[in-house]
């Protein structure tokens, strides 16, 4: 009992670092952190979770594809990831007549295993500080650019001195706290990884638009991977003679699972955070970012979805798309909800006002910190419009037609000089999944669209005035019929025959990618904010030099930690932690006109049946939950990252947030903000009893 009275006092004394807030960086844990830690039930040393020379749990971790999270959970080098992680991987290998998206994907036997080109996980085998090294030839008199050349400069002699190819090492160095420390990351990439299980797109995918960052959730959204190796276990370019890696360490599934109030950790690679962005920064991520992005991506969305409805053969096409561009249209929708509702702004000038009084207090000792917010004020004014446009361009023609993004993705590999420069190759790769009609309807909705947004006319691309206005007497269909039924851009077959994009400089899609990187420089005036914003962050950091602040999230290695916990919303709504295996044949059998809600017969079957395994099913719900929700600090990229239970169980695989906190990625709200995961338990009863992959259960150490 006195142990347990140390530690909840320990804990309690060490609220302060809010304990379910911060993606923390595991290879240097204050002591401070470490203690809450253990107070909140983790059971492992810190050498356990992470050991840069040893077998620990941050071995068992893998940034998946350069995008998304996974964890090894087998001797054998099996990954579990999120479904929508390896969305495009299951597209790449469908057809109409092996529908893998729809129907899912098991491989009895490793030679089924289906390799993915281009698909790569990576190790975390140490993080260095080397602020020091980095910023050795930086002075306060240089400019941004100049600060900016001499940090690469030092930073690329720094990360080419340990590259070793042949055994797949290399380093990267990421700037912290907006640049005011640099940390270098050293991995190990394996670049055979093989598709080995996949649900059908019904259950990993359930809910789609309609319930993506939604609770409650049923969504199973795992998918399986295998790393292979040569025979020496050291990474090797895809062959049929490769065999499964053989890890250093892979985690232990539970089959225990959790309740409410169980500690929870997640290890992974969160994408991008900007928690200590000024209240000006904040609200041009709302305006010149968020705004623009979600209506030109809502234009974009109906015309693919149109097409997608129209064959199987253009959903397949389309799906990892779609997908991929829905996903962060709601959530600009959503997030721009959220900083409104929780009031963001203001909170941000309540505290910028703070940090001013204390600068104020003493202004000779601080003169670096004067007049750093109406320098932002000024600065951000200015870049307003240029800012949102950036977006609009971007998003209308970058991420608009996939043949001009072909076309200007060709151009910077040209001015790049990009090694791989298999022409032919890119073309197949690129217009597999391209479908010519559909690309020429989306060009004329972003032209028409581009134009519209756009507030003025100096950044519009030469070809609107003249030849739009001028020879198509404003008539967008004529302008881009002419293009599509002359250009080599639009005959895949034909355009292969070439080596290099700079061959088709007469081609009149090339004058339209010409035409589009001419507008883009005029769109290179803004001026820099990040000087100002470091110096931001350095005042909160110098005022509060007793706390302890994490810094952003960058797609390096990161844990964060809570407990199993559901919510209360503003409105009153009550949410429990978990979703009843009830739930998802609810939402069929009541909602079955709503196509992110339509179940297959064998799976609509196999639900109603419940045999889902007697060890899948909790002791206490006597039922199989599909989903929980933990009050952890995740953000984009961490999507696949293991949930663990204290004794470091995989417990489940984070795939989402909530609608309620949005403004997660620039505001943690402590009581509202929760992490969606998918209970394990779910994602093994799918695999044995409805996949019958038994051979990959008895891979895993259950415990």
């Amino acid at each position: 009992m006195k142990r347990t009275i140390l530690a909840i006092a320990a804990f309690l004394s060490l609220m302060g670092a809010r304990a379910d807030e911060g993606m923390w960086m595991i290879c240097n844990l204050s002591a401070r952190t470490d203690s809450v830690l253990h107070a909140m039930g983790l059971e492992l040393t810190h050498d356990q979770i992470y050991n840069a020379n040893g077998p620990a749990l941050n071995n068992a971790i893998v940034q998946f594809g350069g995008f998304c999270s996974g964890v090894v959970v087998s001797p054998n080098g099996l990954v579990f990831t999120n479904h929508h992680c390896g969305y495009g991987s299951i597209q790449d290998h469908s057809t109409p007549q092996h529908d893998y998206l729809k129907d899912g994907f098991f491989a009895k036997k490793y030679e089924d295993e289906l390799p993915n080109e281009g698909l790569y996980v990576d190790f975390h085998l140490g993080t260095t500080d080397v602020t020091e090294k980095v910023m050795a030839n930086v002075t306060d008199e240089m400019g941004e650019s100049e600060r900016s050349d001499a940090i690469q400069e030092a930073s690329v002699a720094l990360t080419e001195a340990l590259e070793d190819t042949v055994n797949g090492i290399h380093a990267v160095i990421t700037p912290y706290y907006k640049g005011s420390k640099y940390y270098m990351s050293v991995y190990q990439r394996y670049s055979d990884v093989r598709l080995v299980f996949a649900p059908p797109q019904c259950l990993g995918k359930h809910g789609g638009d309609t319930d993506n960052w939604m609770w409650p959730r049923q969504t199973c959204d795992f998918s399986v991977f295998r790393i292979y190796a040569g025979k020496d276990n050291k990474p090797a370019e895809y062959s049929k003679d490769n065999v499964p890696y053989k890890p250093i360490q892979y985690a232990h599934v539970s089959t225990q699972g959790y309740q409410p109030g169980s500690f929870c950790m997640t290890f992974g690679y969160p994408g991008d955070t900007d928690r200590y962005l000024s209240s000006y920064g904040i609200i041009n991520t709302m305006n010149a970012t968020n705004e623009p992005r979600q209506q030109v991506r809502g234009v974009k969305q109906e015309i693919m979805k149109a097409a997608m409805n129209s064959s199987d053969a253009i959903r397949i096409m389309y799906s990892s798309k779609y997908a991929q561009s829905s996903n962060y249209w709601k959530f600009s929708i959503g997030q721009n909800k959220a900083l409104k509702d929780l009031n963001v702004v203001e909170e941000k000038q309540a505290l910028e006002k703070e940090i001013m009084d204390w600068v104020q207090a003493k202004p000779v000792e601080r003169q670096k910190y004067i007049g750093i917010l109406d320098s932002l004020k000024v600065i951000y004014e200015r870049n307003a419009e240029i800012n949102r446009t950036q977006t609009l361009w971007e998003e209308s023609f970058y991420n608009g037609s996939d043949i001009v993004q072909f076309v200007l993705t060709q151009m910077i590999s040209v001015i790049k000089e990009d090694e791989d420069n298999d022409f032919k190759k890119k073309v197949e790769k690129a217009y597999k999944d391209i479908d010519i009609e559909t690309d020429r309807r989306i060009f004329i909705a972003m032209l028409r669209n581009y134009r519209e947004q756009v507030r003025d006319e100096k950044y519009l691309p030469g070809f609107y005035p003249e030849v739009i206005d001028k020879v198509c007497q404003g008539d967008y269909e004529m302008f881009v019929n002419s293009i599509y039924n002359k250009s080599l851009f639009t005959q895949p077959e034909k355009l292969a025959e070439y080596s290099d994009v700079s061959e088709l400089k007469n081609d009149p899609m090339f004058d339209i990618g010409m035409n589009l990187v001419m507008s883009l420089f005029s769109l290179y005036g803004a001026e820099a904010t990040e000087p100002y914003e470091r110096l931001l962050g350095d005042a909160l950091r110098e005022m509060n030099a007793d706390k302890e602040y994490y810094p952003d999230a960058n797609f390096t290695l990161r844990m964060s930690y809570g407990i199993v916990e559901g919510y209360t919303t503003n409105e009153g709504v009550n949410y429990q932690c978990f979703t009843p295996s009830q739930s998802i044949i609810d939402k069929y059998e009541k909602q079955g006109s709503n196509l992110d809600y339509e179940l297959t017969k064998p799976v609509y079957n196999w639900l109603k049946k419940g045999n889902w395994g007697k060890r899948y099913v909790d002791s206490r719900s006597n039922d199989l939950q599909l989903c929980f929700l933990t009050n952890n600090d995740i953000t984009g990229g961490n999507s696949g990252s293991g949930m663990f239970d204290g004794k470091g169980r995989l417990i489940g695989l984070a795939f989402d947030g909530n609608w309620e906190a949005m403004s997660g990625d620039i505001k943690f709200d402590n009581r509202l903000q929760r992490t969606i995961g998918v209970d394990i338990r779910y994602v093994l009863s799918v695999i044995d009893s409805y996949g019958k992959g038994k051979r990959l259960i008895n891979e895993l150490t259950l415990e």
